[in-house]
């Protein structure tokens, strides 16, 4: 009963070996697609951090140091 059992056991292992290894790289193709997907924060965002400098540049939307020459700096 001992040999017979040797090849069921080595066939057992190997499968959950591959499984395991299938897992792994299913895992690692999730991260990596979900690091792709990663943004940076946007522009749109300036406006509400709390860390802002600069002023509205109402024509772009965006703070600036005001020197702009086409910028538009009072709101109408």
């Amino acid at each position: 009963m001992g040999r017979q059992m040797k090849p069921y056991i080595a066939r057992v292992r190997r499968t959950i070996y591959r499984g395991v290894i299938c897992a792994l790289q299913i895992l690692t193709n999730v991260i990596a697609i979900l690091v792709a997907s990663a943004r940076p924060p946007s522009a749109e965002n300036e406006l509400s951090s709390p860390i802002r400098s600069g002023i509205l540049n109402y024509r772009t939307g965006n703070l600036d140091d005001g020197t702009d020459p086409y910028g538009w700096y009072e709101e109408d």
